[in-house]
């Protein structure tokens, strides 16, 4: 097969001196044509940044993307929204249909936008496009007059107006419920199988993964083939060693510390808690401060 995609050692950085933050490191990823890939990752782990670097609505700032073998970090703005409106489709999870135009017209607009069907002939594609997500009879209503589901579908429609090379998706069942979700699924895996789609999504909804041909992972702006189970674990230690090293930390700590003390002494002057709770509660403040103190020792 054919490689749909290809990445070269893609980093996207922002901010400059010494406020640098690197959203994505070193990545390198290839999608042959034909494959259902799916990144899996949290919020924060560069997922949206990758997918917009991908579409080509944002540059990296290192490496190269490749498209249909074309290398798309070389094109001017002018050439990236023709070949973007060619060669790539989109579908978000808020569907984003223009709320003015109906089902048939959104699906029509790419087509008309890339140059490459007049009016009549975009029509007919649009319409053969809808029936084929199973909205033939929906093609002249609104967005608003459809359902989360249907508007979904009308989106991937619009997405496989141009036979792009690839179609982008970034959480595609995020606003669905359960029996739109496997609506939307069912079709992503039959247009994968039957049509020869090429699909690469971004989702944190494991469910997905059923109908992947690739799960890939993606923490902390990197891409890994298999699950990052010890990724958080090692972040956690070093987190949590910064936090122990920390002076303005064991200070709130301790102002903490110094405030329920007061707060018990109080209680115990008026009555308010028994001896044996007050106790068990100074016992475990000295125990904290006896922490504390051997942090501070280290």
């Amino acid at each position: 097969m054919s490689e749909v995609l290809k990445l070269v050692d893609i980093w996207k950085i922002y901010g400059s001196g010494g406020n640098k933050i690197a959203v994505l490191k070193g990545i390198n990823l290839s999608i042959k044509r034909g494959e259902l890939v799916i990144i899996m990752g949290p919020s924060g782990s560069g997922k949206s940044t990758l997918l917009s670097i991908i579409g080509t609505l944002d540059r990296p700032t290192k490496g190269k993307v490749y498209i249909g073998g074309v290398n798309v970090t070389s094109l001017n703005e002018d050439e990236l929204v023709l070949f973007r409106s060619r060669r790539i489709g989109f579908v978000f999870q808020s569907y984003n249909l223009i709320k003015n135009l109906t089902a048939l017209e959104n699906v029509m607009l790419p087509m008309i936008l890339s140059r490459l069907y007049d009016v009549k002939e975009a029509e007919k594609k649009a319409l053969e496009l809808l029936k084929l997500v199973g909205l033939g009879k929906h093609a002249h209503k609104f967005p608003k007059q459809m359902s989360g589901g249907q508007q979904q579908r009308v989106a991937i429609a619009r997405a496989l107006a141009t036979d792009p090379d690839l179609i982008l998706m970034d959480e595609p069942t995020g606003n669905l419920d359960l029996k739109s979700s496997a609506q939307v699924v069912s079709l992503i895996k039959w247009l994968n199988e039957v049509y020869g789609q090429t699909f690469l999504i971004v989702t944190h909804n494991p469910e997905l993964v059923e109908v992947a041909t690739r799960v890939l992972y993606i923490r902390d702006g990197r891409i890994y083939e298999n699950p990052p189970k010890q990724l958080l674990a090692v972040k956690l230690k070093e987190e949590l060693a910064k936090m122990e090293k920390s002076s303005t930390v064991r200070e709130a700590q301790l102002k903490l510390l110094e405030i329920k003390a007061q707060a018990l002494k109080r209680l115990a002057l008026t009555g308010s808690i028994s001896e044996s709770r007050l106790r068990e509660e100074l016992e475990y403040l000295r125990l904290r401060v006896s922490k504390l103190e051997s942090l501070v020792s280290k």
